[in-house]
């Protein structure tokens, strides 16, 4: 099933997603304090969390609560309709 990951900047970069499952779910990427978003550390982060990014990270309007954000799945996933 895909879902939208949600990167945020608060003290330094994270990335939340919204598990019908398991809930609402943090990760932090790594990223320190002050420092331009990272699609690469953001992605690692959610490939630890057992994730795999299925589109591309992409920004939001500058109103928006979340600044990027990138459809994923979970990792072994096979429900995916092709």
């Amino acid at each position: 099933m895909a879902l939208t990951a949600r990167a945020e900047y608060h003290s330094d970069w994270h990335v939340y997603i919204d598990d019908p499952a398991q809930g609402p779910l943090g990760y932090c990427t790594g990223t320190r304090p002050d420092e331009d978003f990272d699609p690469a550390a953001a992605t690692r982060a959610l490939e630890r969390g057992g994730w795999r990014v299925t589109g591309p990270w992409t920004a939001t309007p500058p109103k928006a609560e979340s600044q990027f954000t990138a459809t994923v799945e979970r990792a072994g996933d096979r429900s995916k309709v092709s």
